[in-house]
Formats: structure tokens, C-alpha cells, sequence
């Protein structure tokens, strides 16, 4: 997913939207924390973390969003123009190069069916230190700190939700919800273009292969409220497959998910009808975010 394509178009957008941030007490931090906007190297294990972190220009302390980005190679400078969106709204942004790209130390490595099952744990580990840090940072609340995974980033958020107590809440956008098994496997099929996506997503019951990372162990046990968005007419991942996953687990566990469906948006976020993006998309999931961190 292109993040600067995407939301360097949205300034204007944040006009219509609200995201108000609950201003709850939060610990007064010591005065060796971090405070600021700017630039921070964060260490996990033998490996550190770059990643920068934009604050509003109104009062903090601050509910963050960190971005958790899909795959792919680009480094912070894809994802930042999303503070576009939130700053104005009061919220700060984190954004990070992954293991091995960019400022960030380490081996970078595709995540594939092979070594999925190591990589995107090693993933929200690298997340974790992240989530950690900012709950030290003096500008922050460290009660309303949010993660946002897209696409691949959406296997990660649920690991790092349940290693920490520091998470209020995630978001997922266009993935999370199938094993890599399954996801690559729908993204083989839907190359061939004369195939719909309610036939892709039927073909999928066949699929006999290996799974690799598969997200259901980790949906099971989040106990953080969670939001799905979901384009219906992704070619990239299975949407509807996603959803079942996603509504099976919340029915048996009683979870507190939510699943918002765009019929007509693909894995880019752009509708298709119109080749634009939908101007309802940050307003709807902005307005669920409010509500959990009003709680």
C-alpha cells in the first residue's frame, strides 16, 4: 500500500473530522524521559529501531498512533504524510523503518510461506520496544496509545496488543485476518482478472497448502478492542475470507471487534467506481477511536 500516495491527498478531509483526545491524568514522567518531536533510536535486543515521532502543535500530553506498515521496502518518509490527518486532530504520529531498511539496524528480510512464522513475531517485537518507549515519553499518555497495521502490519498489531497492557487499541486495514498460506495464495489467483472476487474468495475452501503465519491463535487472545477495515474489492487479500475468520472468533469469544466493510475500495483504499478515495474512511474510523479512548 502506497502510504504518501495515499495521504498526502487528505488535508483536506481532516476539516470534516473529529478525534478528540480524552485529556485523563497520566503518570508525570521523570525528568530523564524523552519529551519532543523528532527523531529516536529505540534498541530490541541486538538490533535498533529508527523512527520518528510528529506531535500536534496543540497542548499534551497526546494520544499516539503508531503505523505499522505492510511489505515492501519503503522506509518512515512512505508513511509520515499520514500526520496530514492526525495532528490536527490532536493525535500524534510514529513511524519507524522496518529491520533492516532505512536508519534501523538489522537483517531485512521478505516475510514469505517459509519464514513467515518467525518473521512477523520478530516484527512486533521490533513494535513492542516501540510502544514501550513512548509510554516513557513525556509528551504522550501512556493510556492512549493505538497501533494501526496495514495490510501486513495487520498479522503484527495483534502480537504486540497481547504482550503489552500499554495498548489501548488497534486498527487493521486490509489484512490480519487470514494465514499467509491462505492470503498468498487468493493473491495467485485473483491474477487472473476475468475471475470476481466472490469466485476467488469460493476457490479459497480448496486451498490444501501450508499456512505459515496463521493469525487465529493471536485473535483468540486479544483482549483489546479491535477494528477491521476492509475494502470489497481487494485483489491483494481476502476480504471476505478475513471477515468470517474475524466473526467466528468474536461470536466465540466474545470479543469486543468491529469489522467496517467499503464495498467498492480495493487494497489501495481507492474506490473503484469513482478511482477516488472515499471521504467517509478516516471520519468512520476516527469516530470508533474516539469512542475507545473516551473508555
Amino acid at each position: 500500500m502506497n502510504a504518501q500516495k495515499i495521504f498526502s491527498r487528505l488535508a483536506l478531509i481532516c476539516a470534516v473530522m473529529s478525534f478528540t483526545a480524552c485529556k485523563e491524568d497520566s503518570p508525570t514522567p521523570p525528568d530523564e524521559a524523552p519529551k519532543g518531536a523528532g527523531d529516536f533510536s529505540i534498541p530490541n535486543g541486538n538490533v535498533t529501531i529508527a523512527g520518528t515521532l510528529d506531535l500536534p502543535s496543540t497542548p499534551g500530553p497526546y494520544p499516539v498512533m503508531v503505523f505499522i506498515p505492510g511489505s515492501g521496502t519503503e522506509t518512515r518518509e512512505a508513511d509520515r504524510p499520514v500526520r496530514e490527518v492526525l495532528l490536527p486532530q490532536g493525535v500524534a504520529l510514529f513511524t519507524y523503518d522496518k529491520r533492516g531498511l532505512g536508519q534501523s539496524t538489522g537483517a531485512y528480510q521478505n516475510v514469505n510461506l517459509q519464514n513467515s512464522a518467525q518473521l512477523i513475531p520478530e516484527r512486533a517485537s521490533d513494535v513492542l520496544a516501540i510502544v514501550n518507549f513512548l509510554a516513557t515519553h513525556q509528551d504522550i499518555n501512556p493510556k492512549q496509545i493505538f497501533l494501526w497495521g496495514t495490510s501486513q502490519g495487520g498479522w503484527v498489531a495483534p502480537l504486540v496488543a497481547n504482550q503489552s497492557d500499554k495498548v489501548a487499541f488497534i486498527i487493521c486495514v486490509n489484512g490480519g485476518g487470514s494465514s499467509v498460506g491462505i492470503e498468498g495464495y487468493y493473491d495467485d489467483l485473483a491474477d487472473n482478472a476475468s475471475l470476481t472476487i466472490e469466485q476467488l474468495t469460493a476457490m479459497l475452501a480448496n486451498y490444501a497448502g501450508a499456512h505459515g503465519y496463521d493469525p487465529t491463535v493471536a485473535l483468540q487472545a486479544l483482549n483489546v478492542p479491535a477494528l477491521w477495515v476492509y475494502g470489497g474489492m481487494d485483489r491483494s487479500n481476502p476480504t471476505f475470507y478475513d471477515i468470517a475468520q474475524i466473526e467466528k472468533i468474536k461470536q466465540e469469544r466474545s470479543k469486543d471487534f468491529t469489522v467496517l466493510l467499503f464495498p467498492n475500495m480495493n487494497h489501495d483504499l481507492i474506490d473503484v467506481t469513482t478511482g477516488q478515495f472515499d471521504p467517509q474512511f478516516f471520519p468512520q474510523i476516527f469516530a470508533w477511536g474516539q469512542s475507545k479512548l473516551v473508555k
